[in-house]
């Protein structure tokens, strides 16, 4: 049985309980107000994994692959520099790696539920900070394509009332983008944790079932809408 799922319906004996992340430690003396939460603990762990794999995938390559660990990297490589292009153009190859980094980033961190650990995603101060990533980018490209003048006269097109209304654009994309992944993970963990307590002792076979959607399928899928969206942002913010 997922332990995700245990988790969740564990601390409710009679109502079941949604919190936030815990606080961990308190950094600079009690009374700081300056807390290392779980979230931010969790993402570590997922950091160290990372690194673990990528020193085991990149370890002996050879210009032909001769093992399949070479071969699975090479497919992940692949998978996502054609889904730049496909999405970005060519003339965006030079953001492969950073959309390769946020998409594996992102689903380990979805996929933590199945250790027995919380999601960092379903801290919106997490999903946040990506989109804030991604508004970033958004920025810099538009300032890059069209310079300081065409970067501001892109506020106002097509006519100078739209100003409001363009800014306001801008800002709904990044909270779309946090809130639609926060949202996401955070229905997953409290449905499958619904699931779970009301079946109470039948609990057998559905919510193995349910996490399969929701620690995996689900996981997996927000991280690749979370990147093509990213992508289709940054590559739109381009001035003539």
């Amino acid at each position: 049985m997922p332990t995700a799922l245990m988790l969740a319906s564990a601390a409710a004996e009679k109502s079941l309980e949604v919190n936030g992340a815990l606080k961990v430690v308190e950094l600079f003396g009690e009374g700081s107000g300056f807390w290392l939460t779980e979230s931010v603990i969790v993402q570590w762990i997922v950091i160290l994994i990372l690194l673990v794999v990528v020193l085991i995938l990149r370890h002996n390559l050879k210009p032909v692959p001769e093992t399949r660990r070479q071969a699975a990297a090479e497919m992940l490589v692949e998978f996502v520099r054609d889904t730049v292009h496909g999405t970005m153009g060519t003339k965006y190859n030079a953001y492969t790696p950073y959309i390769m980094t946020l998409l594996c980033y992102i689903m380990i961190n979805n996929l933590m539920g199945l250790m027995g650990l919380r999601n960092p995603t379903a801290d919106v101060s997490v999903t946040g900070t990506f989109a804030l990533m991604t508004f970033a980018l958004v920025q810099y490209n538009r300032a890059k394509t069209g310079k300081f003048k065409g970067y501001f006269k892109s506020f106002i097109e097509p006519l100078p009332f739209m100003l409001p209304f363009n800014i306001i654009g801008e800002v709904a994309n990044p909270l779309a983008l946090a809130l639609r992944l926060f949202g996401n993970m955070v229905a997953g963990t409290v449905i499958g944790g619904l699931i779970y307590f009301a079946l109470g002792n039948f609990a057998v076979l559905v919510p193995a079932v349910a996490s399969l959607y929701f620690d995996i399928f689900s996981a997996v899928m927000q991280s690749y809408i979370f990147i093509m969206l990213s992508m289709s942002y940054i590559s739109s913010a381009e001035c003539e």
